[in-house]
């Protein structure tokens, strides 16, 4: 028998929890391109290994602002103060009702009251609605409606990704066979000033000079992995590209120390160069000279001796806070001398995978860096207890100490740590002895 009274039947297109399912696509990020002209795999957003989740400063200051969570559905209606039918949630809205079009005519609410179609594409409500999404689920809300892509490709959105761009997503094949540079006017409209290139040429890195509109002044990072850059190209990149003043180098293996001492200029205050192979003491040398406002240096190199941290000037000794030399091999406890004296003001430290450093090399860092907050010295296999009580007996305001993979630590080094109370984080990963 039914329950149900003859005037009360259920709606068909409702299942039983009430609310309506959207069918989920593959990959999660829609098939549409957000940028005119590229594929979408185009638009991916690679964020640093750290990078936390995007929240707007104006969003920070309503502190009485509700977060919710993006597992239930978040009524606009909520966002604007009024209030609305259930089937006003953003969950059950139509891409027809959100768009406005001259086929469908918007429905009209009650008396007084804003309809669907009117708050879906409210852009004050909208400009709130969007900090609360990822940057994946942004570049699915920006293929919705031309509003919505407006709002969301202004550049607050945006800020702190970094696009990634492979050598094979920079080109589309023509009919005929040819390649065409593709558009980077939808990354110049949501403001990026960084850029990850992997695999470029020379050849790659002019036209995107040529390509981008915002290049030549309003690109201030550049990152270049696993490329093929030349002496040549470096010079040009630089020499165009006047609003670069972070720089990163990583597996590049066709350019020199000479290209270094050609394209560097003073503008710079951060460079990584790693796994480059024809970087040795002669291309610290370089940067030493070149880069008199540097701030943080990241280095990894197999090749860099102990003479190498000698070249560091005056003027770098009082602007660069932050040195990680990591798996430079060669650097002994006689490299860590002629740092700490060339570089007194440091406040971030790594000598992660320097294996011939040992605790002499660790006292020196203790006796002379007293700013230090931060101190890496995981994979060095040769720092031992005692290490540790030097650090606890000079650096008072250290509040990060990574001691990954030493080996020769133990619970006595352990309690001499303990009586640092400004420290906040310890890595003990691998240290079989604790």
């Amino acid at each position: 028998m039914s329950n149900q009274r003859n005037g009360d039947t259920k709606p068909p297109c409702l299942p039983r929890n009430g609310l309506v399912k959207i069918p989920t696509q593959p990959n999660g990020l829609g098939s549409a391109s957000i940028t005119k002209g590229t594929p979408a795999v185009k638009n991916r957003l690679c964020q640093p290994s750290s990078v936390p989740a995007i929240l707007s400063p104006a969003l920070a200051n309503h502190s009485d602002l509700p977060i919710p969570s993006l597992a239930s559905p978040l009524s606009l209606a909520t966002l604007a103060g009024v209030s609305s039918p259930p089937s006003a949630s953003l969950v059950g809205l139509n891409s027809s009702e959100a768009c406005p079009s001259k086929e469908q005519p918007p429905r009209d609410g009650l008396p007084g009251s804003p309809s669907e179609r009117q708050l879906a594409v409210d852009e004050k409500i909208l400009n709130r609605l969007f900090w609360y999404f990822s940057a994946c689920e942004k570049c699915v809300l920006a293929q919705v409606c031309k509003v919505w892509r407006r709002v969301l490709y202004q550049p607050k959105f945006w800020v702190g990704l970094t696009p990634v761009l492979h050598t094979k997503e920079l080109y589309n094949i023509l009919p005929g066979g040819e390649k065409e540079f593709v558009s980077l006017q939808g990354f110049a409209v949501r403001g990026f000033d960084g850029f990850c290139l992997v695999g470029v040429s020379d050849l790659d890195i002019c036209e995107f000079i040529d390509n981008y509109p915002l290049s030549k002044k309003g690109v201030k990072s550049m990152s270049l992995k696993r490329s093929t850059i030349t002496d040549a190209g470096l010079e040009v990149m630089l020499e165009q590209m006047q609003g670069v003043v972070r720089l990163e180098l990583s597996g590049c293996n066709d350019f020199t120390e000479a290209g270094l001492w050609s394209s560097l200029n003073a503008r710079i205050t951060a460079l990584s160069v790693s796994d480059c192979i024809n970087v040795a003491d002669d291309a610290i040398a370089a940067i030493s000279q070149l880069l008199p406002n540097l701030t943080e240096l990241n280095l990894q190199a197999y090749h860099v001796t102990d003479t190498a941290l000698a070249y560091f000037t005056a003027k770098q000794g009082y602007t660069t806070h932050t040195l990680r030399l990591n798996s430079c091999w060669e650097i002994t406890n006689h490299g860590v001398v002629n740092m700490v004296h060339s570089l007194p003001n440091l406040s971030v430290l790594s000598l992660s995978g320097c294996s011939k450093v040992t605790d002499d090399g660790v006292e020196l860092v203790a006796e002379n860096l007293r700013k230090l907050r931060s101190l890496d010295l995981s994979w060095c296999p040769r720092i031992t207890d005692m290490a540790l009580e030097y650090i606890a007996c000079d650096l008072h305001k250290l509040e990060e100490l990574v001691l990954d993979r030493c080996v020769r630590i133990t619970d006595t080094g352990l309690s001499y740590l303990s009586t640092m109370s400004s420290l906040r984080s310890l890595y003990l990963r691998w240290c079989c002895q604790v």
